[in-house]
Protein backbone atom coordinates (compact mmCIF):
# COMPACT_ATOMS: atom_id res chain seq x y z
CA UNK A 1 0.00 0.00 0.00
CA UNK A 2 2.69 2.42 -1.49
CA UNK A 3 2.22 6.51 -0.70
CA UNK A 4 -2.15 6.01 0.09
CA UNK A 5 -3.06 9.24 1.40
CA UNK A 6 -5.94 8.44 3.97
CA UNK A 7 -7.12 11.82 4.48
CA UNK A 8 -7.91 11.94 1.29
CA UNK A 9 -10.46 12.04 -1.66
CA UNK A 10 -13.79 11.40 -0.04
CA UNK A 11 -12.48 9.35 3.54
CA UNK A 12 -12.68 11.93 6.25
CA UNK A 13 -15.91 13.35 4.67
CA UNK A 14 -17.40 9.68 4.55
CA UNK A 15 -16.22 9.20 8.47
CA UNK A 16 -17.47 12.41 10.04
CA UNK A 17 -20.92 11.84 7.81
CA UNK A 18 -20.93 8.31 9.46
CA UNK A 19 -20.37 9.76 12.79
CA UNK A 20 -23.02 12.51 12.64
CA UNK A 21 -25.37 9.85 11.58
CA UNK A 22 -24.60 7.89 14.39
CA UNK A 23 -25.02 10.82 16.77
CA UNK A 24 -28.23 11.82 15.60
CA UNK A 25 -29.07 8.34 15.82
CA UNK A 26 -29.45 7.73 12.02
CA UNK A 27 -27.18 4.88 12.30
CA UNK A 28 -26.45 2.29 14.82
CA UNK A 29 -22.83 1.39 13.78
CA UNK A 30 -19.55 2.47 12.02
CA UNK A 31 -17.65 1.46 9.47
CA UNK A 32 -16.93 -2.14 9.21
CA UNK A 33 -14.90 -4.31 6.69
CA UNK A 34 -16.76 -6.50 3.83
CA UNK A 35 -18.96 -9.26 4.99
CA UNK A 36 -16.68 -11.06 2.71
CA UNK A 37 -13.98 -9.65 5.58
CA UNK A 38 -16.12 -10.80 8.15
CA UNK A 39 -16.77 -14.28 6.79
CA UNK A 40 -12.91 -15.44 5.61
CA UNK A 41 -13.35 -15.11 2.28
CA UNK A 42 -10.67 -12.20 2.32
CA UNK A 43 -7.73 -11.64 4.80
CA UNK A 44 -6.64 -8.00 5.85
CA UNK A 45 -3.91 -9.05 3.73
CA UNK A 46 -5.13 -8.89 0.66
CA UNK A 47 -7.06 -5.69 1.37
CA UNK A 48 -3.75 -4.13 2.03
CA UNK A 49 -2.06 -5.83 -1.01
CA UNK A 50 -4.51 -5.04 -3.80
CA UNK A 51 -6.23 -1.23 -5.42
CA UNK A 52 -9.75 -2.40 -4.72
CA UNK A 53 -8.63 -3.53 -1.34
CA UNK A 54 -6.77 -0.92 -0.45
CA UNK A 55 -9.51 1.55 -0.75
CA UNK A 56 -11.90 0.12 1.79
CA UNK A 57 -8.47 -0.49 4.45
CA UNK A 58 -8.06 3.01 3.80
CA UNK A 59 -12.04 4.04 4.37
CA UNK A 60 -11.35 1.73 7.49
CA UNK A 61 -8.45 3.07 9.25
CA UNK A 62 -9.87 6.51 8.36
CA UNK A 63 -12.99 6.49 10.23
CA UNK A 64 -11.11 4.62 13.36
CA UNK A 65 -9.03 7.85 13.50
CA UNK A 66 -11.62 10.33 13.33
CA UNK A 67 -13.39 8.06 15.71
CA UNK A 68 -10.63 8.48 18.12
CA UNK A 69 -10.76 12.12 17.50
CA UNK A 70 -14.35 12.42 18.73
CA UNK A 71 -13.52 10.53 22.15
CA UNK A 72 -11.22 14.12 23.26
CA UNK A 73 -13.38 16.74 22.99
CA UNK A 74 -11.39 20.09 21.43
CA UNK A 75 -12.42 21.90 24.33
CA UNK A 76 -10.20 24.90 23.68
CA UNK A 77 -12.35 25.74 20.76
CA UNK A 78 -14.78 28.47 22.54
CA UNK A 79 -11.27 30.51 23.61
CA UNK A 80 -9.94 30.53 20.30
CA UNK A 81 -10.61 31.66 16.29
CA UNK A 82 -9.51 29.61 14.03
CA UNK A 83 -7.31 31.15 10.66
CA UNK A 84 -6.94 28.27 8.08
CA UNK A 85 -4.60 28.94 4.89
CA UNK A 86 -2.44 26.22 2.83
CA UNK A 87 -0.01 29.61 2.07
CA UNK A 88 0.76 30.58 5.42
CA UNK A 89 4.26 31.63 5.79
CA UNK A 90 6.06 29.51 8.18
CA UNK A 91 6.98 32.44 10.11
CA UNK A 92 4.66 35.49 10.13
CA UNK A 93 3.77 38.33 12.29
CA UNK A 94 0.43 39.09 13.70
CA UNK A 95 -0.31 42.64 15.17
CA UNK A 96 -2.44 43.47 18.05
CA UNK A 97 -4.73 46.33 17.65
CA UNK A 98 -4.18 49.27 20.09
CA UNK A 99 -7.22 51.49 21.34
CA UNK A 100 -9.52 52.37 18.25
CA UNK A 101 -11.45 55.90 19.08
CA UNK A 102 -14.34 56.56 16.96
CA UNK A 103 -16.81 59.14 17.47
CA UNK A 104 -19.91 59.77 16.25
CA UNK A 105 -21.20 63.14 15.11
CA UNK A 106 -23.96 64.90 13.46
CA UNK A 107 -23.40 65.35 9.35
CA UNK A 108 -24.39 68.58 8.14
CA UNK A 109 -24.62 69.46 4.62
CA UNK A 110 -21.43 70.29 3.32
CA UNK A 111 -19.17 68.85 6.16
CA UNK A 112 -17.44 66.21 6.31
CA UNK A 113 -17.40 62.92 8.38
CA UNK A 114 -14.94 62.23 11.44
CA UNK A 115 -12.49 59.43 10.74
CA UNK A 116 -11.43 57.28 13.89
CA UNK A 117 -7.85 56.56 14.45
CA UNK A 118 -6.11 53.08 15.83
CA UNK A 119 -3.73 53.48 18.26
CA UNK A 120 -0.01 51.67 18.00
CA UNK A 121 -0.65 47.63 18.86
CA UNK A 122 2.18 45.75 19.80
CA UNK A 123 3.60 43.13 16.92
CA UNK A 124 4.44 39.50 17.54
CA UNK A 125 6.03 36.78 16.22
CA UNK A 126 4.16 33.72 14.87
CA UNK A 127 6.30 30.50 13.87
CA UNK A 128 4.17 27.27 12.33
CA UNK A 129 5.15 24.00 14.31
CA UNK A 130 5.71 20.38 12.24
CA UNK A 131 3.88 17.86 15.03
CA UNK A 132 4.07 14.06 13.75
CA UNK A 133 3.56 10.81 14.91
CA UNK A 134 3.61 7.47 13.27
CA UNK A 135 2.32 3.94 13.88
CA UNK A 136 2.76 0.39 12.79
CA UNK A 137 1.10 -2.53 11.98
CA UNK A 138 3.29 -5.78 12.20
CA UNK A 139 2.78 -8.95 10.90
CA UNK A 140 0.58 -10.48 12.81
CA UNK A 141 -2.20 -8.51 12.11
CA UNK A 142 -2.18 -10.40 8.31
CA UNK A 143 -1.47 -13.64 10.09
CA UNK A 144 -4.39 -14.01 12.60
CA UNK A 145 -7.08 -11.81 10.50
CA UNK A 146 -6.89 -9.44 13.70
CA UNK A 147 -9.32 -6.88 12.55
CA UNK A 148 -9.77 -5.95 16.06
CA UNK A 149 -6.14 -4.16 16.41
CA UNK A 150 -6.68 -2.05 12.96
CA UNK A 151 -9.66 -0.87 14.44
CA UNK A 152 -7.79 -0.10 18.06
CA UNK A 153 -4.84 1.47 16.46
CA UNK A 154 -6.48 3.81 14.24
CA UNK A 155 -8.84 5.25 17.34
CA UNK A 156 -5.66 5.48 19.32
CA UNK A 157 -4.12 7.54 16.84
CA UNK A 158 -6.94 9.91 16.58
CA UNK A 159 -7.44 10.45 20.28
CA UNK A 160 -3.72 11.27 20.82
CA UNK A 161 -3.85 14.35 17.99
CA UNK A 162 -6.66 15.62 19.76
CA UNK A 163 -4.80 15.83 23.04
CA UNK A 164 -2.16 17.36 21.67
CA UNK A 165 -4.43 20.19 20.39
CA UNK A 166 -5.80 20.37 23.54
CA UNK A 167 -2.57 20.84 25.16
CA UNK A 168 -0.60 23.48 22.37
CA UNK A 169 -3.78 25.67 22.74
CA UNK A 170 -3.94 25.55 26.48
CA UNK A 171 -0.74 25.26 27.78
CA UNK A 172 0.09 28.32 26.54
CA UNK A 173 -2.18 30.35 29.20
CA UNK A 174 -1.53 28.35 32.07
CA UNK A 175 1.99 28.53 31.85
CA UNK A 176 2.21 32.74 31.45
CA UNK A 177 2.88 35.09 33.73
CA UNK A 178 0.79 36.81 36.00
CA UNK A 179 1.66 39.20 38.41
CA UNK A 180 -0.14 41.08 41.42
CA UNK A 181 0.36 44.75 40.86
CA UNK A 182 0.40 46.94 44.01
CA UNK A 183 -2.50 49.75 44.56
CA UNK A 184 -5.58 47.72 44.81
CA UNK A 185 -7.94 47.09 42.19
CA UNK A 186 -7.90 50.27 40.12
CA UNK A 187 -4.55 49.88 39.64
CA UNK A 188 -4.67 46.10 39.21
CA UNK A 189 -7.14 47.16 35.84
CA UNK A 190 -4.70 49.72 34.80
CA UNK A 191 -1.84 47.39 34.55
CA UNK A 192 -3.83 44.78 32.75
CA UNK A 193 -4.53 47.04 30.00
CA UNK A 194 -1.26 48.49 30.18
CA UNK A 195 0.00 45.03 29.30
CA UNK A 196 1.10 43.00 32.46
CA UNK A 197 -1.14 40.18 32.94
CA UNK A 198 -2.70 40.23 36.36
CA UNK A 199 -3.17 38.00 39.08
CA UNK A 200 -6.52 38.52 41.43
CA UNK A 201 -5.62 37.14 45.15
CA UNK A 202 -8.05 35.29 47.30
CA UNK A 203 -10.04 38.34 49.30
CA UNK A 204 -12.24 37.21 51.79
CA UNK A 205 -14.44 34.91 50.36
CA UNK A 206 -14.55 33.36 46.46
CA UNK A 207 -17.47 36.05 45.74
CA UNK A 208 -15.80 38.54 46.73
CA UNK A 209 -12.59 37.16 45.01
CA UNK A 210 -14.78 36.65 41.64
CA UNK A 211 -15.91 40.58 42.29
CA UNK A 212 -12.19 41.93 42.60
CA UNK A 213 -11.61 39.76 39.27
CA UNK A 214 -14.77 41.16 37.24
CA UNK A 215 -13.56 44.73 38.45
CA UNK A 216 -9.84 44.28 37.17
CA UNK A 217 -10.88 42.37 34.09
CA UNK A 218 -14.48 43.23 32.97
CA UNK A 219 -14.25 41.82 30.00
CA UNK A 220 -14.17 38.24 31.13
CA UNK A 221 -16.25 35.65 30.71
CA UNK A 222 -14.87 31.83 30.02
CA UNK A 223 -12.95 30.13 33.35
CA UNK A 224 -10.61 27.62 32.44
CA UNK A 225 -10.51 25.53 35.84
CA UNK A 226 -9.73 22.52 37.20
CA UNK A 227 -12.68 20.05 37.78
CA UNK A 228 -11.87 19.99 41.19
CA UNK A 229 -13.08 23.20 41.62
CA UNK A 230 -15.86 23.16 39.36
CA UNK A 231 -18.59 22.31 42.58
CA UNK A 232 -16.93 25.69 44.49
CA UNK A 233 -17.44 27.95 41.80
CA UNK A 234 -20.98 26.72 41.00
CA UNK A 235 -22.38 27.52 45.16
CA UNK A 236 -19.74 30.78 45.13
CA UNK A 237 -22.20 31.85 41.93
CA UNK A 238 -24.92 31.20 43.32
CA UNK A 239 -24.99 32.59 45.92
CA UNK A 240 -23.01 35.86 44.81
CA UNK A 241 -25.84 37.96 46.43
CA UNK A 242 -25.92 41.82 47.34
CA UNK A 243 -27.02 42.82 50.57
CA UNK A 244 -30.75 43.23 49.38
CA UNK A 245 -30.84 40.21 47.35
CA UNK A 246 -30.10 41.39 44.10
CA UNK A 247 -27.62 39.51 41.97
CA UNK A 248 -24.44 40.39 41.54
CA UNK A 249 -22.04 40.85 39.04
CA UNK A 250 -20.40 37.44 39.27
CA UNK A 251 -24.11 36.15 38.94
CA UNK A 252 -24.75 37.84 35.89
CA UNK A 253 -21.63 37.44 34.23
CA UNK A 254 -20.23 34.28 35.40
CA UNK A 255 -21.74 30.84 34.28
CA UNK A 256 -21.33 27.45 34.82
CA UNK A 257 -22.22 27.08 31.31
CA UNK A 258 -19.01 28.94 30.19
CA UNK A 259 -16.66 26.64 32.45
CA UNK A 260 -13.93 24.67 30.89
CA UNK A 261 -12.17 22.38 33.16
CA UNK A 262 -9.06 20.58 31.99
CA UNK A 263 -6.66 18.69 34.24
CA UNK A 264 -4.11 17.68 31.49
CA UNK A 265 -3.81 14.47 29.99
CA UNK A 266 -1.14 11.90 29.12
CA UNK A 267 -0.09 9.38 26.12
CA UNK A 268 1.99 6.58 26.84
CA UNK A 269 4.07 4.99 24.30
CA UNK A 270 6.66 2.53 24.38
CA UNK A 271 6.73 2.62 28.33
CA UNK A 272 7.29 6.18 28.18
CA UNK A 273 4.10 8.59 29.62
CA UNK A 274 4.16 11.98 27.96
CA UNK A 275 2.47 14.26 30.40
CA UNK A 276 0.39 17.35 29.26
CA UNK A 277 0.27 20.28 32.01
CA UNK A 278 -3.60 21.35 33.01
CA UNK A 279 -4.82 24.03 35.10
CA UNK A 280 -3.68 23.29 39.02
CA UNK A 281 -6.98 22.80 41.77
CA UNK A 282 -7.50 26.31 43.24
CA UNK A 283 -6.52 28.45 40.28
CA UNK A 284 -8.44 29.69 37.48
CA UNK A 285 -8.25 31.62 34.70
CA UNK A 286 -10.92 34.25 33.59
CA UNK A 287 -10.61 34.47 29.73
CA UNK A 288 -12.02 36.91 26.77
CA UNK A 289 -12.20 34.88 24.14
CA UNK A 290 -10.91 34.77 19.99
CA UNK A 291 -10.08 38.12 19.94
CA UNK A 292 -5.98 37.90 20.92
CA UNK A 293 -6.28 33.72 21.27
CA UNK A 294 -5.73 32.48 17.09
CA UNK A 295 -5.16 29.00 16.09
CA UNK A 296 -3.17 29.28 12.68
CA UNK A 297 -3.79 26.19 10.17
CA UNK A 298 -1.37 25.63 7.37
CA UNK A 299 -3.00 21.86 7.23
CA UNK A 300 -4.48 19.70 9.59
CA UNK A 301 -3.98 16.18 10.54
CA UNK A 302 -2.86 14.49 7.10
CA UNK A 303 -1.77 10.87 7.34
CA UNK A 304 0.50 8.57 4.42
CA UNK A 305 1.08 4.98 4.55
CA UNK A 306 3.95 3.45 2.83
CA UNK A 307 5.64 0.15 2.74
CA UNK A 308 6.61 -1.48 6.60
CA UNK A 309 9.99 -2.59 7.78
CA UNK A 310 10.94 -6.38 6.78
CA UNK A 311 13.61 -7.06 9.17
CA UNK A 312 11.02 -6.49 12.01
CA UNK A 313 7.93 -7.83 10.36
CA UNK A 314 6.21 -4.30 9.99
CA UNK A 315 4.00 -5.15 6.84
CA UNK A 316 2.65 -1.43 6.84
CA UNK A 317 3.71 1.93 8.72
CA UNK A 318 1.59 5.19 9.02
CA UNK A 319 3.07 8.30 9.36
CA UNK A 320 0.72 11.54 10.77
CA UNK A 321 1.73 15.37 10.26
CA UNK A 322 0.20 18.93 10.85
CA UNK A 323 1.31 22.32 10.64
CA UNK A 324 -0.03 24.37 13.04
CA UNK A 325 0.47 27.86 14.81
CA UNK A 326 -0.85 29.13 18.23
CA UNK A 327 -1.16 33.36 19.00
CA UNK A 328 -1.82 33.78 22.28
CA UNK A 329 -1.70 37.51 24.18
CA UNK A 330 -3.13 37.92 27.53
CA UNK A 331 -1.23 40.90 28.78
CA UNK A 332 -4.09 43.17 27.47
CA UNK A 333 -7.80 44.21 28.58
CA UNK A 334 -9.00 41.41 25.97
CA UNK A 335 -6.67 38.97 27.22
CA UNK A 336 -6.78 36.96 30.97
CA UNK A 337 -6.61 36.94 34.09
CA UNK A 338 -5.34 34.18 37.04
CA UNK A 339 -7.64 34.05 39.93
CA UNK A 340 -6.72 32.13 43.50
CA UNK A 341 -9.52 29.96 44.44
CA UNK A 342 -8.54 29.77 47.75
Amino acid sequence: MKNLQLIADKAPEMALQIISEMVNGKRTIGLDFTSDLKNGKVTIKEMIGTDDGSREFIEKITYDLYSGREKVPLIYKPLYSTLQDANFPKTMTAKEFGPVEVVFLQKYEGGEVKFGTIGEGTEKIVSFATYASGIEYDEDIIEYNQTWRVSEIGIAFGESYNKLLNHIHLYPIISATFATTIGGLAAQKAAQKAGTAQLIAYDTDLPTTLRNALQVFPLGSYMLINSADIYILEDAIASSMLADTTPSSVKKQLSPSKFIAYDGDEVEVGGITYEYTGVTSGDAYLIYPKKYFKEYIKHDLRVSSDDGDLSRLIITQLVGRARRAVYVSVANKYGAVKIKLA
